[in-house]
């Protein structure tokens, strides 16, 4: 009777665990249909039967298995080298998130406070003003600041900095001038710079994607004393064993670099209109040197940025550890609480004056400490489902973790300026090929 009753027990408890797995799908491998994962395949083909970039590749990871991979076209055209898993790529703004990261190991060593002015730790930007065409005065015209811009709002992109590589507008042009963000100034030269120019708009008033992470940059320097390459290595890249991402071209890797492609004719017209050069035909052809400057011995510039280069196998590290809440493989780089903080929303209804990614913020999408978010699929529009966060980068590349299903996603091309809905296309294409009724609950 006694090892009926346990035989008995035992049942119950197996059962409440599958129902325990069944209510927390997170936990549980989803189901992919095959089929339906052959779409990827067929629209990517397609892409690269056109011309419309040179290679890609894409992963998806979930519940820690890899249920799609593939590389599709060529890395160098030229030379007829096919993409592969190890291939290296320019990784643009997805460097964002690594630098955000970087700020909160320190935030958690008390060495920062996100509510303080960033001019407390950054005194070439104290007193800044703001540009205002209006009711400014002096040339340029400025007026005073309602208040200056803390280390949140670098953090969120809303200090009032710009980018001068996209912005049109006077200051965008004083941008330019001085040469903000150029590889041959480093980090202590960039703010030096920065802090003489206005702000575009009152610090927390807007939402604006800007050179903030850059600044982030030089904050980790100017708080740790190391330089910012050093830190990340130390900190970020050898615990996570990162060991083909960096700020420069590695002879040794050059094989693995993917080529950086441009639409044919705008190289010849980057130097003077930048990313803003149309193109004059259907072909593939090199960036602009220019381009290609800061990642060799003669670029000093440590982009926080837009500076790394990595790989998938590197990236995905690195996003495991997001998912993970902070560790992987026995390496903890944050806390839960940290990961927690930057995912969730920071800027609330402040109005964006510029997109992201192609997408706008909206009651559906907003910003965390570094990543875009989804406060409300229904509401922002796209497939990813609430919760999920993500960015990408200049030349087409994207990631993002989607902590309620357990997966990653990971997305690679190589063309500036990036024209495409090619990095979009893979969030419908993911999701649709998922058969399982857990996948949203």
């Amino acid at each position: 009777m006694k090892q009926q009753t346990r035989i008995l027990v035992a049942l119950i408890a197996i059962g409440l665990l599958a129902a325990w797995g069944g209510l927390f799908g997170s936990s549980q491998s989803l189901h992919f249909d095959d089929e339906r994962l052959k779409r990827i395949d067929a629209h990517y083909q397609a892409a690269i039967d056109k011309q419309t970039v040179a290679g890609i590749r894409a992963l998806i990871v979930q519940n820690d298995r890899t249920v799609y991979e593939r590389n599709f076209g060529y890395r160098d055209l030229v030379g007829q080298k096919p993409m592969t898993d190890d291939t290296i790529f320019h990784i643009y703004s997805m460097t964002k998130p690594i630098t955000s990261v970087a700020v909160m190991i320190l935030f958690e060593e008390g060495k920062l406070l996100l509510h303080e002015p960033i001019a407390k730790y950054i005194p070439e930007l104290a007193n800044l003003k703001v540009y205002d065409s209006v009711n400014g005065k002096g040339n340029p015209p400025v007026r005073k600041a309602a208040r200056q811009p803390t280390v949140n709002d670098v953090l969120t992109h809303r200090a009032g900095f710009t980018y001068g590589l996209f912005d049109r507008s006077a200051l965008g042009a004083m941008y330019r001038k001085a040469g903000i963000g150029v590889p041959t100034t480093d980090l202590q030269g960039l703010v030096a710079e920065l802090g003489k120019l206005p702000l575009a708009f009152d610090p927390g008033s807007k939402w604006h994607y800007s050179v903030s992470t850059d600044v982030l940059g030089r904050l980790v320097e100017a708080v740790s004393g190391q330089k910012f390459g050093t830190f990340l290595e130390q900190r970020i890249f050898t615990p996570l064993k990162m060991t083909d991402t960096s700020f420069r071209f590695d002879a040794d890797k050059a094989d693995r670099m993917a080529v950086l492609y441009s639409r044919e004719g705008i190289p010849a017209n980057f130097e003077k209109n930048g990313y803003y050069s149309k193109s004059t035909g259907p072909g593939l052809e090199p960036a602009h040197r220019s381009l290609l400057l800061g990642y060799t011995d003669k670029g000093v510039f440590e982009s926080g940025g837009a500076g790394l280069l990595s790989t998938t196998a590197d990236y995905l590290r690195f996003a495991k550890m997001l998912l993970n809440k902070g560790e992987l493989d026995g390496a903890r780089i944050l806390s839960p609480n940290s990961i927690d903080m930057m995912r969730r929303d920071q800027v609330g209804n402040t109005q964006p004056s510029a997109r992201l990614t192609n997408i706008m913020l909206n009651d559906g999408i907003g910003f965390g400490l570094g990543f875009g978010t989804i406060k409300d699929q229904g509401l922002s529009g796209l497939a990813l489902p609430t919760g999920s966060y993500f960015w990408g980068g200049a030349a087409g590349t994207f990631f993002w973790v989607d902590p309620q299903n357990n997966l990653i996603g990971l997305f690679m091309t190589q063309l500036v300026p990036h024209r495409t809905t090619l990095r979009q296309d893979i969030w419908g294409l993911t999701y649709q090929a998922i058969t399982d009724n857990r996948v949203n609950q």
